[in-house]
């Protein structure tokens, strides 16, 4: 069963789906990609996924490994310039404005796609890591969950940094790698503190899980 299209239509999945093909492709070529733990990734239904974020490649490389078309939270730093506009809009990236924590707009957004059955991405250290190192969580990263009360779907993905760390010119050779974890509830991750502390709580544990994922990539 295929996720239900939002905000296009036939058309806007064909380019999706060219660029999700080319896109494993070239990456199975130049840096030996491999998915680890497919099997975790739901079939059907509302998630959000959430990943660390070590590169300008984690977006592709998150969708070069998930089965399921994702709807990428993105800062309006990156989505506002003319010459990646027109692409992130075909992509349906939400932006996110960086003067506010909890970006309501967006998550009436997000809300929607959730609704009709689809996958949000976000990267919850809210910025790419200068060095190589997950940072902690940003205040209201999970704000998504708690209201939709879908699944979350933590992963790990390693040698982005190495490939092309923040302020690179050129891609470098490594080889990268997404490991997939458990989907979790946002109940599980807040420990059922409400509010803004079970936010806090919830996002702190989250990271803790994505980095209990980079173990494994050892």
């Amino acid at each position: 069963m295929e996720d239900k299209p939002l905000f296009g239509g036939l058309l806007n999945n064909l380019f999706f789906k060219t660029l999700k093909f080319l896109g494993y492709r070239l990456l199975k070529t130049f840096f030996s990609f491999e998915a680890v733990n497919i099997h975790q990734v739901p079939p059907t239904g509302a998630f959000i996924i959430t990943a660390n974020h070590f590169s300008f490649m984690d977006p592709p490389v998150l969708q070069a490994a998930c089965p399921r078309r994702i709807y990428f939270l993105m800062t309006e730093k990156y989505y506002n310039p003319i010459w990646g506009r027109w692409f992130f809009r075909l992509m349906r990236a939400i932006p996110l404005r960086d003067s506010t924590v909890y970006n309501i707009g967006p998550v009436k957004t997000g809300l929607e796609i959730l609704k009709h059955g689809n996958v949000i991405g976000i990267f919850p250290e809210g910025g790419i890591s200068k060095t190589g190192i997950i940072q902690e969580g940003r205040p209201g990263t999970l704000l998504l969950a708690q209201k939709s009360n879908v699944s979350i779907l933590p992963a790990f993905i390693s040698g982005t940094y190495l490939a092309l760390p923040k302020h690179a010119k050129f891609f470098r050779k490594a080889k990268i790698k997404v490991i997939f974890g458990n989907p979790i509830t946002y109940e599980e991750l807040s420990g059922g503190v409400k509010g803004k502390k079970g936010l806090e709580e919830a996002t702190q544990n989250l990271i803790q899980k994505i980095r209990d994922l980079s173990q494994k990539s050892q």
